[in-house]
């Protein structure tokens, strides 16, 4: 059959990865043999930062007007509990996009819903746990509110506690209008953190705060005094590529390394860059992976059978640049393959060494619901989405 599977795509907003959502259906088409591409199709709908109104309409847009076989995007799971009545149909099949800023829910999801995660707080947890077998005694975290209003600093802390940590110093940067630049404040908070003589620090910053507080951490001198850990964002090619020059170094965990010498990566690499001219990225990577998945079930899309699709995709696996992932949450998530790294900064470019491997978070784990307890903020939009 020559049918074109049609698959909406929720395309956020976002001034820290303009492209991210281009990288990951990209990364879809380079995935599949050029012969195969002409039989699918993407319709982006604009949803702003990813609340729920502009995300409800995006999708009553796309099943209506559109009338496409794939539902996919950039999803919070924060949103579901307001997008489930439109999207649990079983002609619906749905591959949603997230970070890993929020833990999965702990409610059972349809069974035509799949997502393909980043899983930034098992590297959270991950590195937390190295962190205090490292370093032992007490740590400390700083963040941005924007930062906190996720699972993913809640997920360093468990992974601390799992190593045997007693307690951690949190502080939070407090959101104000009139401060254009964080700089302003953060040598109070970094001059708090070195007298209270913690054994580490873990920061968490998007965008240009992030880039402020390498400045900041630079000229305050804690870089001779207190190591200091970042999250996967912070240790971003689109981060290290801007603040090279600062001669810095630190630690941070990584669940892809654009340098991984397999078959996959290398392959991956190859078709992704030859066909677009760009730099391979975490999200062409989480769209070649999606077509990987969806491939297998073309000629059953072809036919309409989407609940032989859905079928297919409840048990199946692919092996990958990330290795071997699967994308039902109600199979439990592979556990990703976690590296910590030293990153240092060389006057124009920078170096990552693998440390050891990181010890991910079991799934289901007892800290799950503490986890999702801690959290209040009620943040919608996808991490990155500002």
């Amino acid at each position: 059959m020559n049918k074109v599977i049609k698959i909406g795509f929720l395309f956020p907003y976002s001034s820290i990865h303009p492209n991210m959502s281009n990288d990951i259906m990209d990364g879809f088409f380079a995935a599949l043999p050029a012969a195969y591409r002409r039989y699918y199709q993407f319709y982006p709908e604009f949803i702003d930062q990813g609340g729920s109104e502009p995300v409800k309409a995006a999708i009553n847009k796309m099943r209506m007007f559109h009338q496409v076989d794939i539902l996919s995007g950039f999803v919070s799971y924060m949103l579901l509990p307001e997008i489930l009545p439109l999207i649990s149909k079983k002609d619906q099949l749905c591959f949603f996009f997230d970070m890993g800023e929020y833990l999965p829910p702990l409610y059972p999801l349809p069974e035509n819903c799949f997502f393909n995660s980043f899983q930034f707080w098992q590297l959270e947890y991950a590195l937390g746990n190295w962190a205090q077998k490292r370093f032992g005694g007490k740590g400390a975290m700083l963040m941005s509110i924007y930062d906190s209003g996720y699972h993913i600093h809640s997920s360093f802390w468990q992974g601390a506690i799992f190593a045997g940590a007693q307690e951690i110093d949190m502080h939070i940067v407090p959101y104000n209008p009139q401060m254009p630049d964080i700089k302003d404040v953060l040598p109070d908070y970094l001059s708090r953190i070195e007298k209270s003589g913690v054994d580490y620090l873990h920061a968490l910053f998007c965008g240009n705060e992030a880039l402020s507080f390498f400045s900041m951490y630079k000229q305050s001198g804690l870089h001779n005094k207190i190591p200091l850990l970042v999250s996967p964002h912070m240790a971003s090619d689109v981060v290290l590529s801007k603040i090279s020059h600062l001669g810095l170094g630190f630690y941070s965990a990584s669940g892809w390394n654009y340098q991984l010498n397999t078959t996959q990566n290398i392959l991956f690499k190859r078709q992704f860059e030859q066909s677009t001219g760009r730099k391979s990225t975490v999200f062409a990577v989480m769209g070649y992976e999606m077509g990987l998945a969806l491939l297998p079930t073309l000629p059953q899309m072809q036919k309409g059978d989407i609940e032989s699709a859905i079928s297919y995709l409840k048990t199946s696996w692919i092996d990958g640049p990330r290795g071997k992932r699967n994308f039902s949450i109600q199979h439990n998530f592979e556990k990703p393959d976690v590296e910590i790294e030293k990153i240092s900064l060389q006057s124009t470019q920078y170096t990552e060494m693998v440390m050891e491997q990181g010890t991910p978070m079991e799934y289901n784990h007892l800290v799950f619901e503490d986890i999702h307890s801690q959290c209040v903020s009620g943040w919608k939009n996808p991490y990155l989405c500002v």
